[in-house]
């Protein structure tokens, strides 16, 4: 994986907020994503992309709770809130 694809994979995933896309929308996104980035497009998500993402994203299960959704382990440690 090329660092601007995994920029945009981050990027994706940061948007998505926990929820999930059938495997080959993600890459499909994630390629039009690191297409836009690579050629200095912006924005990267516009609206039309967010657009399809949120009506094709999954919802995580309702069950989890905040705390276990706290400890699964996150897209990148620099995405993590600076401790207090």
């Amino acid at each position: 994986m090329t660092p601007s694809e995994f920029t945009a994979d981050a990027m994706v995933r940061v948007y998505l907020r926990g929820r999930t896309l059938p495997e080959v929308l993600h890459a499909a996104v994630v390629w039009v994503a690191e297409a836009r980035l690579s050629s200095g497009r912006m924005p990267v998500l516009d609206q039309a992309l967010r657009t399809d993402i949120d009506n094709q994203a999954i919802a995580p299960p309702t069950g989890i709770g905040v705390a276990a959704a706290a400890e699964r382990p996150a897209v990148c440690a620099l995405l993590q809130p600076a401790p207090a």
